[in-house]
């Protein structure tokens, strides 16, 4: 009966995430030719009819998707609960998830993966300072500013990012399609490393919710995408903040701090853990710390969906409150949902904006009201 479940969860995550990735075709920019074999372009013009052209049945089909996500998810979690699966299975899972997923386009839920790749070719090709100058000024040479957004910016990324991101240009060599896969396989990478290290560190600290935490993090639909098919760096910031989680629970202080260095070098979020780290708190006072500077950025900016995965790591890290936990699920359902309203509009105009802050804040109310309901009883393997 037990393997029953395990195969059913298992396969449940294949069928959808299989799904995700064909959806992420429908998403791939008009103005872009990933192949120039015919039956590819009839099929990649197939899918972008029913992105671009077919906008109702496509935000219906990304709900869907989103739906069932979300549900395997909270059943592999109530699972491991019950004492029905543990680390084995969401292993498993993990690496059937990362090697499918990653062959997924960067759906066009956020361009930054495209600055990414720019930045990269600005520094090896154009031989050029990327905070000097902006890829509008490429417009007339270069073919991939065409489907590229925030042209008219300068790169915002830090000096490590970008040192990074000239491995994947290297390796594919320059040509598009290539250094877009070789990027998307070094942030899975990033992905596998953040939750091995997750693992690592809840097994030094928090042995008895290392696979509910495990999976809670690794296997959050808003994870998968934002790390998996979007592509976000943030991840990177995960990883090396879970290394330096591992050397803190183990009171290795130095190679914390390197780790720690590296993260904040990465995204200059994890420098909220300095204090944290000064004063020698635990997971609780890291959770907190991260969630203040969510709040500040917050002050400034936007909600941006990736931003929660600044905060889901270290949720994972006190898997046994159960109402934070509640919470941060919840809001990255909203979060996740809100790039429905893109979808639907296929523009950046006044009404989407509406639509999406309504769908994540709504989706940020309720979670803090599900923090409310009454604990239920927990057992974890």
């Amino acid at each position: 009966m037990r393997k029953e479940k395990h195969n059913f969860l298992f396969f449940s995550f294949i069928a959808a995430s299989v799904a995700l990735v064909l959806f992420s075709y429908t998403q791939v920019d008009l103005n872009l030719t990933l192949s120039r074999v015919g039956v590819w372009q009839s099929i990649q013009k197939s899918f972008q009819y029913i992105g671009f052209y077919q906008r109702p049945l496509a935000t219906l089909i990304y709900a869907g998707i989103i739906v069932s996500m979300y549900a395997v998810y909270l059943l592999l979690l109530r699972y491991i609960q019950q004492g029905k699966a543990g680390i084995g299975l969401v292993r498993k899972i993990v690496m059937a998830v990362t090697v499918i997923t990653v062959f997924s386009y960067p759906a066009a839920f956020s361009y930054d993966f495209f600055n990414y790749l720019f930045t990269a070719k600005t520094v090896l090709v154009y031989h050029q300072n990327p905070y000097a100058v902006t890829p509008l000024q490429f417009s007339g040479i270069d073919p991939w500013t065409n489907f590229m957004r925030w042209t008219h910016l300068s790169s915002a990324y830090t000096p490590f990012w970008i040192l990074i991101s000239l491995v994947p240009y290297i390796i594919g060599l320059g040509y598009f399609i290539l250094v877009l896969f070789a990027t998307k396989f070094m942030i899975a990478g990033f992905y596998l490393l953040a939750c091995w290290a997750l693992s690592k560190a809840l097994l030094a600290g928090n042995p008895k919710q290392r696979a509910y935490g495990v999976a809670l993090f690794s296997l959050n639909p808003l994870i998968l995408i934002e790390s998996l098919v979007s592509g976000h760096n943030d991840i990177v910031l995960v990883a090396f903040a879970m290394l330096s989680v591992i050397a803190y629970v183990k009171k290795d202080m130095l190679r914390s701090w390197i780790y720690l260095s590296f993260s904040i070098a990465a995204k200059f979020m994890t420098i909220f853990l300095v204090p944290v780290y000064v004063f020698k708190k635990g997971s609780v006072w890291m959770l907190a710390a991260m969630a203040v500077g969510l709040s500040l950025v917050l002050l400034r900016r936007e909600f941006l969906p990736w931003y929660w995965v600044w905060l889901l790591p270290f949720v994972a890290l006190n898997a046994e409150k159960e109402k934070i936990v509640r919470m941060a699920v919840v809001i990255s359902a909203g979060l996740v949902t809100s790039y429905a309203a893109y979808i639907y509009f296929g523009e950046y105009s006044a009404v989407m904006q509406t639509w999406k802050t309504g769908i994540i804040w709504t989706g940020v109310g309720v979670g803090f009201m599900t923090a409310l309901l009454p604990l239920t009883k927990r057992r974890n393997v």
